[in-house]
């Protein structure tokens, strides 16, 4: 679960009742004597949403008859907060445009990804499509009973058009971000057979429509689409993040797959868990935003076969002399520093990321590096050094890599190693460099800047030591 989530704990539903009273008739008591709701009501799980929704997020809600009722307590705001990290990440190393443009594929009747992604973020404006008639009048009433219409548009679509149909309708638009709770299922006969195949009654009721919950070859060929027409054109270029929720696993080794056919390497991964509900996430990107592995690579370990290649990378260091911060950050900015055509800024180690750390992990060693230019390879430097290179030749303008470096004390602090002396041992304070790849399209760049910066610091801890 999010650890922005607010229902990170049970409902007092005799509190939420006090606080919305058309949920109150719908309570009822356990053999325990605890007060809950009755979840396979559908009226009670109307009342409910609608109660959390004003009560935590004043907003109204109102559905027509036979479609779904969206929990608010589920993946779906897990959902949006892990797209809220996404876009801050991006942000980080992006100028922020003061309006940030999300396109809901598929809004549904309540409209609910643009209702509370205006509620969570400020900045945030929607571009909601929805092909069904019902559910089109729906969401449109929805928006403008909560007074969002200024920032939520909600735009009939057809099945015959392109899922990503804005970004082919309207090519000067730009979005920040997409998103999508594709149906589930396939067709009327899977939905039949997940349920009979069901250990245990489910405990809450589904009140979804088929145009809802079945579409042909189900999520999985549904994101599929998605994939093909954000390589179309000019399409990828113009939203920074493609996304989309899974509720198979299955369908997400599909969906790694189709990216890395198409040889995309830049996308994130999440699991989100909400009580026994388990989803994932996938989201992929044209531009040269690079995310932390924090975020990008949020799945278990067990399915490390499907995580994007690392964008977080981590080099202990080993002292046999003691090191203190102020030392380290003389030897990094003295090899980063000693380089041509980069720029390296001081930055708050707070501003490099935020994601939740231990207080005592990030240090005060906290660098932004811009490079212009390829300078610390081997080629670039036999380039440089040979009698006949030309000194007046001027860099290139635009950066191709931009990372952030950071200090980290490992928890082992005063452990102890060998100092290479007579064999006898010396007490060091254990620290590691991590770099972050923020910006930049080749991998081997990065890689090879790193390793570099590693080589030469770790010289310098050596010859400290002589």
């Amino acid at each position: 679960m999010h650890a922005r989530n607010p229902y990170r704990t049970q409902i007092d539903f005799e509190s939420l009742a006090e606080s919305y009273a058309p949920l109150k008739p719908f309570l009822r008591k356990t053999a325990k004597e605890e007060v809950t709701i009755d979840f396979k009501d559908p009226d009670a799980q109307k009342r409910l949403t609608e109660a959390l929704l004003s009560r935590d997020f004043e907003l109204k809600l109102n559905l027509p008859e036979g479609r779904l009722c969206p929990p608010v307590r589920s993946t779906r705001l897990n959902y949006l907060l892990w797209v809220q990290d996404l876009l801050e990440e991006t942000f980080r190393s992006l100028p922020r445009s003061r309006e940030v443009i999300g396109l809901d594929i598929g809004t549904g009747a309540s409209a609910i990804y643009p209702l509370l992604g205006c509620r969570i973020d400020a900045s945030w404006h929607f571009l909601g499509t929805e092909i069904d008639s019902v559910s089109y009048a729906s969401a449109f009433q929805n928006v403008e009973a909560n007074n969002l219409g200024t920032r939520i548009r909600v735009l009939k679509t057809a099945p015959s058009e392109p899922l990503l149909a804005p970004l082919f309708s309207e090519p000067d638009r730009r979005f920040a971000f997409t998103m999508c709770n594709p149906p589930f299922y396939g067709s009327a006969t899977e939905v039949a057979l997940s349920a009979e195949s069901k250990a245990l009654e489910p405990s809450a009721v589904c009140t979804g429509a088929e145009v809802e919950m079945i579409t042909p070859g189900g999520e999985e060929a549904f994101v599929q689409r998605m994939v093909s027409e954000s390589l179309e054109g000019t399409v990828g270029e113009r939203c920074l993040w493609f996304t989309s929720m899974l509720g198979k696993l299955a369908s997400v080794i599909a969906i790694v797959a189709a990216l890395r056919a198409h040889r995309v390497d830049n996308y994130a991964l999440a699991e989100l868990v909400q009580g026994q509900t388990r989803r994932w996430v996938v989201a992929w990107s044209f531009t040269d935003t690079r995310v932390p592995d924090t975020l990008s690579r949020a799945l278990p370990s067990a399915h490390h076969a499907l995580f994007p290649p690392p964008n977080t990378l981590r080099q202990p260091l080993l002292s046999a002399l003691p090191l203190d911060l102020s030392t380290l950050h003389q030897l990094v900015l003295q090899v980063v520093g000693a380089l041509e055509g980069v720029v390296v800024e001081h930055i708050d180690a707070r501003d490099m990321d935020n994601l939740d750390r231990p207080a005592s992990d990030s240090e005060g060693l906290s660098l932004r590096v811009s490079a212009a230019s390829n300078t610390w390879s081997r080629a670039a430097r036999r380039r440089r050094d040979r009698p006949d290179a030309d000194a007046t030749t001027p860099l290139p303008v635009a950066t191709i890599m931009m990372v952030d470096i950071r200090a980290v004390r490992l928890h082992s602090s005063g452990a102890s190693v060998r100092n290479g002396k007579k064999g006898d041992l010396g007490t060091v304070r254990r620290w590691a460099l991590e770099c972050t790849w923020r910006r930049g399209r080749e991998r081997a760049l990065f890689d090879g800047f790193w390793g570099y910066v590693c080589r030469k610091v770790g010289a310098l801890l050596a010859s400290r030591a002589a």
